[in-house]
């Protein structure tokens, strides 16, 4: 009998450390991510693409002319597989009106997004 009861308690103790160090895990999980996004530095811009050279399909690599269409400035990104991009989106072509974030000094697109507001792009 006291082996049994012996049993019993050791596997009602380890049944509630189980699920104490489970509900402590998800807990520490949890505080990692809720916590707000990290704003990533860069400049955005609303824009047209105006020149599209690409450098290699295989790697998904483009440089990418975009007219900033508030200053009338254009840009030369580089675009490349880390670049956060919507997954339904084409290739860049000329015309398309995005929305760009980018660094400043080295050119390279953070994100790079289509515009499908119905604001017109000023010529």
């Amino acid at each position: 009998m006291h082996s049994l009861s012996k049993r019993v308690g050791i596997g009602f103790l380890t049944l509630v450390c189980g699920l104490t160090f489970s509900i402590a895990v998800l807990a520490a999980d949890r505080a990692v991510y809720d916590k707000p996004d990290v704003e990533v530095p860069g400049t955005t811009i609303y824009g047209k693409v105006v020149k599209v050279m690409e450098r290699d399909a295989a790697k998904h690599a483009w440089q990418v002319s975009v007219e900033n269409v508030a200053t009338g400035e254009v840009v030369q990104l580089h675009l490349d597989k880390t670049t956060e991009r919507k997954e339904k989106d084409p290739d860049p072509a000329i015309g398309d009106k995005v929305v760009v974030k980018y660094d400043d000094k080295s050119k390279h697109a953070l994100t790079f997004v289509r515009d499908t507001s119905t604001q017109p792009i000023k010529p």
